[in-house]
């Protein structure tokens, strides 16, 4: 494979990992992807059986999924769908609590996505 052939997988596992977490968003799903990551965290969906077979890691309310170079685009668009429908017919998840993961990593979010909104807005002045 070599340098190339790596560099071209860690590409395509970040970009996806990317439009995985857009997908996601776009499906009004909670997700968060930092920058250099692969790794894309999101609420938990309620259903065991979606859960198994995607194979998610998951911890009370949060789920991650670790962008690997076989996933693809079209595996990503099914892995929402499936999950946008799991919502459509069993709803969210409830938070666990005020200090669970997914209450936690909301709030977090939410403060980064300020911050990021607010250093757009500065380097639109600059």
């Amino acid at each position: 494979k070599g340098v190339e052939g790596i560099a071209a997988d860690v590409k395509h596992c970040l970009d996806t990992a990317e439009y995985l977490r857009e997908k996601l968003l776009v499906a009004g799903i909670s997700a968060r992807l930092n920058r250099l990551s692969s790794t894309v965290v999101m609420e938990k969906p309620v259903c065991d059986a979606f859960v198994k077979r995607w194979q998610l890691a998951c911890e009370e309310d949060i789920a991650h999924v670790v962008v690997m170079p076989n996933v693809t685009r079209d595996k990503v668009d099914c892995f929402v769908e499936e999950f946008r429908q799991i919502i459509a017919d069993e709803g969210p998840i409830e938070e666990c609590g005020q200090n669970s993961p997914l209450a936690t990593l909301r709030s977090e979010w939410q403060q980064a996505d300020r911050h990021d909104s607010g250093s757009k807005e500065l380097h639109a002045q600059s």
